[in-house]
């Protein structure tokens, strides 16, 4: 990477930290396949683990991906088909529609979420009694009842739990060897209730890994983790124009995939750049454009780092 801009992100990283007095902070550039540039900030080193918050909807979304490139789930799909609990309406709605926030599940979190004694199955039933808010597919409102039933679809399916698939699917072969989903155990793979949009704790450097995948069309370490065709249909935008009734993201966005903001599409509609920050601060993006990717962690709010992050965004952008 560019000595200039090395020296400018440093800069801005001690900057960042200092005038939001953080506990400290961890940056990661990745650029043409490889970490050009990674420097923990503060009280953080580079293997510091912290949760991410919604930053999981992305790795969530790539593990669903993978289902569907093994043809065990497809985005069509509807919830009745998996969970007996789901009836009338409801039962209707598809997997497309929970992954992209146009489900018209209650955007206000069930109460299940918090449990860890019950299984993601049994979340699923206690959501499926919320009424919905909107017409299903007529309105984006993001939340976390959605994920939750998506991942208990996901359990169904496979006859697996979410921490194997996450393990077996991302983790393994890319080496997140740093990161779980809160409230699971990676041996033995005991029935938990992962918070499957929400859960995820992990490093920087795991999460780099995750999105050197991303920007190398899905490969890895000379391993296919995903196919290109995969990739792309991750950053598709699955709302189809569907209006905003609820969003938390504080800019604009194109759409939304399949667990990530699509920040700016080309004159195609095709993404060009993604990213899905948490509302603890962590901001990861993908810039197609310039071959780039980033992740930003550190635990705060988002509110207070996503205006910092996008600056940063800028800054790297300009610089390469």
């Amino acid at each position: 990477m560019p000595t200039d801009l090395l020296s400018a992100v440093t800069d801005f990283m001690q900057k960042l930290v200092a005038d939001l007095s953080l506990p400290g902070a961890v940056l990661v550039l990745v650029k043409d396949g490889q970490i050009g540039y990674a420097r923990a900030f503060g009280g953080y080193t580079l293997d510091r683990r912290v949760p991410v918050a919604s930053a999981a909807k992305w790795v969530s979304g790539a593990i669903f991906a993978r289902l569907l490139e093994q043809g065990v789930l497809h985005l069509d799909d509807q919830v009745g088909d998996y969970l007996e609990a789901f009836s009338g309406e409801k039962a209707k709605l598809t997997l497309r529609q929970l992954l992209a926030h146009t489900s018209g599940l209650p955007t206000r979190e069930s109460p299940c979420l918090r449990r860890g004694d019950i299984s993601l199955q049994a979340c699923a039933a206690e959501i499926a009694q919320m009424p919905l808010e909107s017409r299903p597919g007529t309105a984006f409102a993001y939340g976390e009842n959605s994920f939750q039933v998506a991942g208990a679809m996901a359990e169904v399916a496979t006859g697996q739990p979410w921490a194997q698939l996450f393990e077996t699917l991302i983790a393994q072969p890319i080496g997140m060897v740093s990161s779980d989903y809160e409230g699971m155990t990676r041996s033995p793979f005991a029935p938990t209730n992962p918070r499957i949009g929400s859960g995820l704790r992990t490093t920087a450097m795991d999460y780099a890994g995750f999105l050197t995948m991303l920007l190398n069309d899905g490969s890895f370490g000379g391993r296919q983790v995903l196919q290109p065709t995969t990739v792309k249909l991750i950053g598709e935008d699955h709302t189809f124009g569907a209006r905003v009734r609820a969003s938390p993201n504080l800019h604009s966005a194109a759409g939304y995939g399949l667990g990530c903001w699509r920040e700016e599409s080309d004159q195609n509609a095709h993404a060009v750049t993604l990213s899905s920050p948490g509302a603890f601060g962590c901001f990861p993006w993908l810039d197609r454009a310039r071959g780039v990717a980033g992740i930003l962690l550190t635990r705060d709010a988002y509110h207070r780092i996503a205006p910092r992050a996008h600056m940063l965004q800028a800054l790297v952008a300009a610089l390469m």
